[in-house]
């Protein structure tokens, strides 16, 4: 197979790639991505990279790629052990049964739990880039033109005026903020408003349900360090 191809599924679209090495993968899949962002941006895609290797620090930086072009990973199948336990520690999807399993709603739920917590106990600077390999957790503010990217659940225990990205490796994912003062927001790949009666406000809680983004205020006891 010498081109990758796409196709829908249950979720978002499914792209298998060629077998070649990883960093041909990865600039066969994000050129195609730029050169058709209109038909990409804003979605949900598994990728199928057959028996090629991919460790967990190639998979990190492809997320943030991702995140990047706005477009949101959460699945991975592979013939490889290597890739298989790389995509495990971000909490992807492994299996086509698990991609076409029937939605449920669920009460939601921090994701990414068994893969750990990060922290950053610092606001950012200007134009300063973070990105979490699973759940995230920032004691600080993040300035216009900074930005945050988290495989899981991200909690940012400060003022955001920048960008938050959260959840691109995670479907039960989750995102805190404790003063939301503009900037984007994006949870799994989609961009996500702010009432405005809610910006400057309490802290915020952000999740899918059965019915699509909920951003409402968060009650202080249901706050949980990952």
């Amino acid at each position: 197979m010498e081109e990758m191809t796409v196709r829908g599924i249950k979720g978002g679209v499914l792209i298998s790639l060629p077998e070649k090495a990883w960093y041909q993968q990865r600039d066969i899949l994000v050129s195609r991505i730029q050169s058709q962002e209109r038909f990409f941006k804003g979605g949900r895609i598994a990728l199928d990279v057959g028996g090629s290797d991919w460790t967990a620090e190639q998979l990190f930086k492809l997320l943030r790629d991702l995140s990047d072009e706005g477009v949101c990973l959460w699945a991975v199948l592979t013939s490889s052990e290597i890739t298989l336990e790389a995509a495990k520690s971000f909490d992807l999807q492994t299996s086509i049964s698990a991609l076409n399993a029937p939605e449920e709603p669920q009460e939601p739920q921090l994701g990414a739990g068994e893969s750990g917590c990060e922290w950053h106990t610092k606001s950012l600077e200007k134009g300063e880039k973070v990105a979490f390999r699973a759940n995230g957790v920032l004691i600080g503010d993040v300035p216009e033109g900074a930005e945050v990217i988290a495989a899981g659940s991200l909690i940012v225990w400060g003022s955001s005026k920048g960008s938050l990205k959260a959840g691109c490796g995670g479907s039960d994912s989750r995102l805190y903020i404790l003063r939301y003062s503009g900037g984007t927001l994006s949870l799994h790949g989609q961009l996500l408003e702010v009432p405005r009666k809610l910006t400057n406000a309490g802290p915020l809680e952000i999740y899918f349900d059965g019915s699509g983004a909920v951003v409402r205020e968060a009650v202080a006891r249901k706050i949980k360090l990952l």
